[in-house]
């Protein structure tokens, strides 16, 4: 199915019946990342996934490289589906999302799941961002074999996920643009970090890390815990990056717990 949205056309898919939940996947991938976790929630909630600006099969439209219209797709995702409010997923740049949403429209955010996600941008991977958005602009030749080598290094901690992640993030960067957009909005994280806007996020909140998560260390999420007052903090032992392939059953606990704590007005099968 598809949206009109921000001047786009997102692509987006809903299963189940009940209380509305919507997954928000990471840089590069579309909304199969969330491929384990869904079966986990279907026959309780009506889950939204959706793909996002320039990634899979989503349009990239006027983009603008920055984390508020990210944010603002998934607003008018959330109208144009007639979801008021919702409990919200989102995994490593759809965490950023989530907590977007969470700061600008408390009115539309249930409950919160975040999941190998910062508020910040390190110099580092400011640079590590930078690199590769300019990659997609150079039209680098060496490109796809960087991006194939970033999708080994997210599965490193559990190689029998790679292939199929290796086949999603493909087909969902085929035209990258959308991926150097997002780069760009992960960027913008770096001057301009969400830390002193986090108190403003008034949903009850679950902070998901994995023990030997390199791209977003646990610490990541104490500063998010430290930062959220309705926030509770599970670092998932011996789990990498990719939480939602690694550790579904959990994903989906915490998202359950979330969703049961409230009684969802409106939308379909509310």
């Amino acid at each position: 199915m598809r949206a009109a949205v921000e001047g786009t056309s997102v692509a987006w898919r809903e299963v189940g019946r009940g209380r509305p939940v919507i997954l928000v996947h990471g840089l590069a991938d579309d909304h199969r990342a969330w491929r384990k976790v869904l079966p986990r929630l279907v026959l309780d909630h009506r889950v939204v996934l959706y793909d996002l600006r320039g990634h899979g099969e989503s349009e990239l439209g006027a983009a603008d490289g920055s984390l508020g219209q990210l944010g603002r797709d998934l607003v008018g995702l959330m109208d144009a589906i007639e979801v008021p409010r919702a409990v919200v997923a989102g995994f490593s740049l759809g965490g950023t999302i989530a907590m977007r949403l969470g700061i600008d429209h408390p009115e539309r955010v249930e409950g919160l799941a975040l999941l190998a996600t910062s508020s910040r941008v390190g110099a580092a991977a400011a640079q590590w961002y930078r690199e590769r958005a300019d990659a997609v602009d150079l039209g680098d030749p060496g490109l796809r074999a960087q991006l194939d080598l970033d999708t080994e290094q997210v599965y490193r901690n559990d190689r029998r996920e790679l292939p199929d992640g290796l086949l999603i993030r493909r087909e969902a960067t085929e035209d990258p643009r959308g991926y150097a957009n997002a780069c760009r909005a992960m960027l913008g994280l770096h001057e301009h970090p969400l830390d002193d806007e986090l108190g403003r996020i008034s949903a009850p909140t679950v902070v998901l890390a994995g023990e030997l998560d390199q791209h977003c260390p646990p610490r990541a999420g104490e500063i998010l815990a430290s930062r959220i007052s309705t926030s509770t903090l599970r670092v998932l032992a011996g789990a990498g990056h990719p939480i939602p392939v690694e550790r579904p059953a959990e994903v989906a606990d915490a998202i359950r717990e979330l969703g049961r704590r409230h009684t969802f007005p409106g939308g379909k099968g509310a």
